[in-house]
């Protein structure tokens, strides 16, 4: 039987979306818990949420976050960072710290047997690190390390240069892991005032998901119930409505053979009226293999293994930027038709953004992954239920207007990373060029 390869199949029957809600718990000392309890298999997921992201830094201590995400798991209550290894390997537990502009996250898998010693080492490495000197050397050493590699790669200093055309001085302008100068300032004491100023059971959520205990929430007092923090203020960063440095900017990287195309625009912040249209408008622009940026730069043009755009909710207004890596002799053609694009179906983008929505609900992580989200950015438990239908609500017209007052060509940040001898030329045709040099 042949298949009839001209046009794609129908979608099936939409799955029916089953919501676990938390069973929720407060501390007398504060701390939040939500437990969602499944004994499908003998494992447990658990997330310490904390108002502890890159968002509550200055300037002048960019980084400082994402520094004590890395330090805090090497040495805790005397314990030195490979004695600590060795004790969550005897467990079988993996941990780590994911920090974002606005949280902090300590995660951690175990096997339902060792969930107690999980929920003591959790609590070892949360309240009591010793930031050991040392430790915090090393650390600074590696991620120094890191952030002056990041600038032989062009998408590395695309995203590092497109975050402060964006967003300037705002704390959305540099990436969470900061620049060279702020944390080679960085020491022991700033650490240790950042622990003690963001980590308190007042704003601290633990969420776990998973084969958990009867006396789960008795488990957690242990750990947890001694747990004193000082009062913390988390309110949003202050909105950024306009983009900081719109127009076109250039990175020279000579001899490059391909350039690095971003665009950006501010969007919304995240439980915003309009995010169910912002997420269809994205959808079409760029969110999608079959969008129309993709289907055009890479699909009919062939310039590019692929081109996209991501919108980033948070909890102040986030970017909505869009990419794509070139050759090098198309990138004043590549960015002419973003541009198009830009100013330029809704089918697609509505069955591709509700029937992949139970597939975020499948496993323990997943499910604490989003417990956490809703936690962070405030959100309802009835979110993710009423998401189809707030998404089906979205009409063209509602999205021909929020695409008109989101994305206008004339504010756009646009940045080409590339050999300007090559791409400077056309480029100019489009308007004023800025050369600036690596950050």
């Amino acid at each position: 039987m042949s298949m009839d390869r001209s046009r794609p199949p129908e979608a099936g029957t939409l799955r029916l979306l089953s919501i676990p809600r938390p069973e929720r718990h407060r501390l007398p000392n504060g701390l939040a818990v939500a437990a969602v309890r499944r004994a499908r298999l003998p494992e447990a997921n658990l997330s310490l949420v904390l108002p502890a992201g890159a968002d509550t830094t200055g300037p002048g201590r960019a980084g400082l976050a994402s520094l004590v995400a890395k330090v805090l798991p090497e040495g805790s209550s005397g314990k030195t960072s490979r004695e600590m290894a060795t004790m969550l390997d005897l467990l079988g537990v993996h941990l780590g710290v994911a920090v974002g502009y606005d949280s902090m996250i300590l995660r951690l898998h175990t096997l339902s047997g060792q969930l107690e010693s999980a929920l003591q080492a959790l609590a070892l490495v949360a309240l009591a690190p010793d930031f050991l000197a040392e430790e915090v050397d090393r650390c600074r050493g590696e991620r120094l390390d890191a952030i002056r590699r990041s600038r032989d790669e062009p998408a590395e200093v695309a995203a590092d240069v497109m975050a402060d055309l964006l967003y300037g001085d705002h704390p959305y302008g540099r990436l969470t892991r900061g620049r060279e100068g702020s944390v080679e300032r960085l020491d022991r004491t700033d650490l240790v005032e950042f622990h003690a100023r963001r980590f308190s059971p007042r704003v601290a959520t633990l969420v776990a998901c998973g084969d958990l205990p009867d006396d789960f929430n008795d488990l957690v007092t242990d750990c947890f119930g001694a747990w004193r923090g000082v009062e913390v203020g988390h309110g949003p960063p202050d909105t950024a409505s306009d983009v900081a440095s719109p127009g076109i900017v250039l990175v020279d990287r000579p001899g490059s053979g391909q350039s690095e195309i971003r665009m950006g625009a501010i969007g919304l912040e995240r439980g915003d009226p309009d995010e169910p249209v912002a997420r269809v408008t994205n959808a079409i622009l760029g969110g999608l293999f079959n969008s129309r940026l993709n289907m055009n730069l890479r699909e009919d043009k062939g310039w590019t293994y692929g081109a996209r755009s991501t919108l980033s909710l948070r909890r102040s207004r986030g970017p909505l930027s869009l990419r794509a890596a070139v050759e090098t002799a198309v990138t004043g053609g590549a960015v002419r038709e973003m541009l198009r694009e830009v100013e330029g179906e809704m089918r697609t983008a509505f069955g591709a953004l509700t029937r992949s929505l139970p597939l975020r609900f499948e496993t323990n992580s997943q499910i604490a992954g989003t417990i956490a989200e809703q936690v962070i950015y405030g959100l309802p438990d009835d979110y993710w239920s009423a998401f189809s239908r707030r998404i089906g609500g979205v009409s063209r017209d509602s999205v021909m207007e929020l695409a008109a007052r989101m994305i206008d060509p004339d504010r756009l940040a646009i940045l080409v990373v590339g050999d300007a001898d090559e791409v400077l030329p056309d480029l100019e045709k489009l308007g004023p060029v800025t050369l600036r040099g690596v950050p």
